[in-house]
């Protein structure tokens, strides 16, 4: 959007906005650029829209599959619904997981079961980590392969041990 409305080519904008990256003017989350701590604000109609396809309930740990919210988003009414899906998936407020999509509340105590549960075990199986959270393969197994590519676990044979565990390497 910013190319386009400075009237410029995208490949002669992206350095200049990776230098400001470097020098610390701007931050890069997911392929969006913002000031540091730019937080993304939804509409009211928007928040209403994310909250009726993808349910904050406490204590529910289970996704809303990506495609139908993809989808409702593209072809939304709501104004810029599209873009706030964008901005949320890139600043983390929603968390696609395969294909899944979760809240970051939910994210954030999925995080702390395994925290607990590695500094208590110091390894887990899939099994372990699905009846930690309280739910099935189905999301455990892609939840895990989250957890590795983020740097937050690492897979060692059956199990998973947390990456700052290096006694455990």
């Amino acid at each position: 959007m910013l190319a386009r409305e400075l009237a410029l080519a995208e490949i002669a904008l992206v350095p200049v906005l990776e230098a400001a990256v470097a020098a610390g003017t701007l931050a890069k989350r997911a392929g969006w650029y913002a000031t540091p701590g730019h937080v993304p604000r939804l509409s009211p109609e928007q928040r209403a829209f994310f909250d009726e396809l993808v349910p904050a309930e406490p204590g529910n740990l289970i996704p809303v599959p990506y495609a139908p919210v993809a989808l409702a988003a593209r072809r939304s009414k709501v104004p810029g619904a599209g873009a706030a899906l964008d901005a949320q998936l890139g600043f983390e407020r929603l968390v696609r997981v395969g294909e899944y999509l979760y809240r970051d509340a939910q994210i954030a105590e999925i995080r702390r079961r395994l925290d607990a549960a590695l500094a208590a075990e110091r390894s887990l199986t899939a099994a372990r980590f699905r009846d930690l959270v309280g739910t099935s393969r189905k999301y455990a197994v892609p939840l895990l392969e989250y957890f590795d590519r983020t740097g937050v676990t690492k897979r060692d044979g059956d199990v998973r041990i947390a990456r700052t565990d290096v006694r455990a390497l």
